[in-house]
């Protein structure tokens, strides 16, 4: 392209040059259509606005269209429907559809909940339009209860307990809401014949931060979405995607902040990376003294099980056709989504084995201690 033929005479070619506005050199690159782009202002613009809606879009479209089935998420799609009614009834949006109209649980009655577009008939035209406001506005997460992890959780001391409570601390409590810790990876003296370096403990914290980031941003529906979230674990963590080694706690948890600030759509806060931070220490901390390293060998274990489950998910329909109702047509996000190859994800797994074997006998060496770091974003 001749420099006569861009906007404002930019000097920079057409493979460098940010493909919205076409004037300046383009110094991003959009994870979801790679596009280059030069700005926030073009990020955001008219010509990619799908993108910049695409994330509250997917997080939607994934609680309408969940992949679990039993009783427990059937209960939990009726909440957030009866919110989005709830929401309805609260706003000045005037209906043409009268009084008779019967009751959302009524309408929902023999209603398939993981067909999106089969309940996107049943919504009234005000309900419809407010969950398009609420997309359009970014707060589509008023239809979702906050998801609150369980590595929060802390058992208080007691001094004198009895015979009983002694007997319950071979099977604590809290393990049953967390993630079952694998217990098939070998001991690291036989996976590995040389000291563990320096560097593994940092590389570890990387990759917990980069964990505590994803499956808060996805509000604890990680699973739901095991190839979406793989990607976004992935970009956010330097040593799964580019090997990187860490010396030091800080310069491994300001590396996941640098990544989650950098990413435009993720629209990262400084709230959300102190939030990291605290989470990390969480974790590192343990639900008890006497079992210190229980978060971190879950929190790695849910890694390990969320890689496979990405490697072995299929992104398309069972029997390769796409739906075309209404919401489908509406709402899917049609652009290319950065997926993780299945191959990359092979050789971070074997990764996460030799970090879940390193923590059985190397945890004290970063569980139990203060995380000495300040965040300055």
């Amino acid at each position: 392209m001749a420099e006569s033929d861009v906007p404002g005479g930019s000097s920079y070619s057409d493979s460098t040059s940010c493909k919205i506005c076409l004037k300046t050199k383009g110094i991003y690159i959009c994870p979801r259509c790679n596009i280059l782009y030069c700005s926030l202002p073009c990020y955001q613009s008219e010509l990619h606005v799908n993108c910049s809606e695409a994330f509250y879009r997917d997080c939607v479209i994934e609680e309408v269209k969940s992949r679990e089935t039993d009783s427990h998420s059937g209960r939990k799609m009726n909440e957030i429907l009866q919110r989005l009614q709830e929401n309805e009834d609260n706003s000045d949006i005037d209906s043409d559809d009268g009084d008779s109209i019967p009751d959302l649980h009524e309408r929902l009655r023999n209603v398939d909940l993981d067909d999106a577009d089969s309940i996107w008939e049943k919504l009234t035209l005000a309900e419809r339009q407010e969950f398009e406001n609420l997309l359009q506005s970014g707060d589509a997460s008023q239809l979702v209860a906050l998801w609150e992890p369980w590595w929060l959780y802390r058992k208080q001391k007691i001094l004198v307990q009895d015979l009983k409570m002694e007997q319950d601390t071979l099977h604590p409590a809290y393990e049953a809401n967390c993630p079952t810790v694998n217990k098939n990876v070998p001991p690291f003296f036989k996976i590995s014949k040389t000291p563990p370096a320096p560097c593994v403990k940092y590389n570890i914290l990387n990759v917990l931060g980069a964990y505590c980031y994803t499956v808060r941003f996805l509000n604890g529906e990680h699973h739901n979405m095991p190839a979406e979230a793989c990607s976004i674990l992935v970009n956010l963590s330097a040593n799964l995607s580019l090997n990187h080694t860490y010396n030091s706690a800080v310069i491994a948890v300001e590396a996941v902040a640098h990544e989650a600030i950098n990413c435009t759509w993720m629209g990262a806060s400084h709230h959300c990376v102190i939030c990291m931070k605290n989470d990390i220490e969480c974790i590192l901390a343990g639900p008890e003294d006497s079992n210190y390293s229980f978060y971190l060998q879950a929190s790695l274990s849910d890694i390990y099980q969320l890689l496979s489950e990405a490697r072995h998910s299929k992104n398309t329909d069972p029997n390769g056709v796409k739906k075309s109702g209404e919401f489908t047509k509406r709402f899917s996000d049609n652009l290319s989504t950065s997926l993780v190859q299945k191959d990359k994800l092979r050789l971070i797994i074997k990764k996460l084995e030799y970090y879940l074997s390193w923590s059985q006998d190397h945890a004290s060496e970063i569980c139990c201690q203060k995380l000495q770091v300040e965040l300055n974003f």
